[in-house]
């Protein structure tokens, strides 16, 4: 596997870290994850965050990508805090700790893509 396989392998991986750690919750409500496909090479999500939940702070080991459709996400990463507002996409590094929160009284849709492999 060559160096750009790798990094979208890792970065896959760790969107889908992130997706399936997506129960955790400040309001007692879960995160609704339909996965519309998943195969050895990827992963894609639709993602629903009720309000006041979160993902819980997490490192991923591969990079991810997300897309808003609905809602505003708060984004916590190391470089810091970030409002998302529908058409806005974020690609994490491998390794970014993060959390996905959703401070706002209308509920968050994010498709999420986790790319496994590419070859």
């Amino acid at each position: 596997m060559n160096r750009r396989g790798a990094v979208t392998s890792i970065a896959v991986g760790a969107f889908l870290m992130f997706v399936r750690m997506g129960v955790v919750l400040a309001a007692g409500e879960d995160i609704d994850e339909v996965v519309t496909l998943e195969n050895d090479s990827v992963r894609v999500a639709l993602l629903t965050f009720p309000p006041g939940s979160a993902s819980g702070e997490h490192v991923n080991p591969e990079p991810e990508l997300g897309i808003v459709l609905e809602g505003e996400l708060t984004l916590i990463t190391p470089d810091g805090r970030e409002v998302l507002g529908p058409g806005a996409a974020r690609w994490l590094a491998p390794n970014t700790t993060h959390d996905a929160r959703n401070e706002g009284t209308a509920p968050v849709k994010l498709w999420a893509l986790l790319l496994k492999r590419c070859n």
